[in-house]
């Protein structure tokens, strides 16, 4: 008997044994899995928080793009943004322009908190979000659109057929066919000055109500730039631009050339060789007998009754429905709707 209890004994140290061993196991699977799901649940909070962050700074961005407008810069060109600080997740994002109607928001988060479960996460997201960019409605049907009087002098003219095929546009480019001046009630003046007024067709109560809707939507997006009276030196900036001068009485003396939208916000007076490329929007009078006024693309003057577009006998206005819309894209800002394409980092 004490010989079988004596191995009893011996055999029941090893079981104790294997069975702590398993208890040991199973506690480790159980606190491993655990630590993962602590793991899981921390990783699913931060991809919540960065996410907020992310829409955060891209609504604060799309808020004040009026402010970050490209409209000085190129195609392609960032224009980066203050860091937005949300929670623990710090943004930086820039605003970069591919194409005159469409803007891409980059956003990259990062953590500047505690790593957080497991530490082994990288608190880092990158984002790329595209906009369509939508330009003030401004219409363009006819080389020249003013409310009131036009006069000219012979050899001025007033083209209103557009290229087939636009220098700043591949491909054909379609646009209806307009007259060459659309104006208010009062027809361009001929006798004494034009021997034959270009064509004209009078302008629709519609008409005159979306011009005035351009005057306001442009104003408002586009910052005033100069308050001179003149400006000589030459304003011939690469690219497509936007300016604004609020003044009484601007004085463009040429030679200079612009490409882009202008907005004169008072009388425009042109002395010399004048240039352009793209939309000149004029509030009051348009005074041109004595320079040299090219435009390709189309012209708005007139705000009042009494305010008269006088060409002189070197005035070109040409019609160019891509040149216009050109212009008026530098002044675009984003649509409700946005597409995002998303690269995460590591750890999300």
């Amino acid at each position: 008997m004490t010989t079988r209890k004596r191995m009893r004994r011996g055999s029941t140290l090893p079981l104790t044994i294997v069975v702590l061993a398993g208890i040991s196991l199973l506690a480790s699977s159980l606190l491993h899995s655990a630590w993962r799901a602590a793991r899981s649940a921390d990783s699913a909070r931060r991809a919540q928080q960065v996410m907020r962050a992310l829409d955060e700074a891209a609504v604060q961005a799309v808020a004040s793009y009026a402010s970050d407008s490209l409209t000085r810069h190129d195609l392609a060109h960032r224009v980066w943004r203050p860091d937005l600080l949300v929670e623990t997740i710090r943004v930086r994002s820039a605003w970069q322009r591919t194409h005159p109607l469409v803007a891409w928001l980059e956003l990259d988060a990062q953590s500047v908190g505690p790593i957080g479960a497991g530490g082994t996460l990288t608190p880092r997201r990158t984002e790329r979000r595209a906009f369509w960019l939508s330009p003030p409605s401004v219409p363009r049907e006819a080389p020249l659109m003013a409310l009131a009087m036009v006069e000219g002098e012979d050899g001025a003219i007033i083209s209103a057929d557009a290229p087939a095929h636009s220098p700043w546009c591949p491909g054909p480019y379609l646009a209806p066919a307009v007259p060459p001046v659309l104006a208010g009630d009062v027809a361009p003046a001929s006798g004494h000055l034009w021997a034959t007024a270009p064509e004209w067709r009078a302008m629709t109560p519609g008409q005159r109500e979306s011009v005035e809707r351009a005057w306001t939507q442009v104003l408002s997006r586009v910052p005033t730039y100069a308050s001179a009276d003149v400006v000589q030196s030459p304003i011939s900036d690469p690219g497509w631009r936007a300016r604004r001068f609020d003044v009484p009485t601007l004085t463009l003396r040429g030679p200079m050339r612009w490409q882009g939208l202008l907005v004169v916000n008072g009388h425009l007076v042109i002395d010399g060789a004048v240039e352009v490329d793209g939309a000149l929007m004029v509030r009051r009078s348009l005074d041109a007998r004595t320079g040299h006024l090219t435009v390709r693309g189309a012209v708005i003057a007139n705000d009042a009754v009494t305010d008269v577009v006088r060409l002189g006998p070197f005035s070109r206005l040409h019609f160019d429905a891509c040149a216009f819309d050109l212009a008026l894209a530098t002044i675009a800002q984003p649509r409700a709707s946005v597409f995002g394409i998303r690269t995460p980092g590591r750890g999300w």
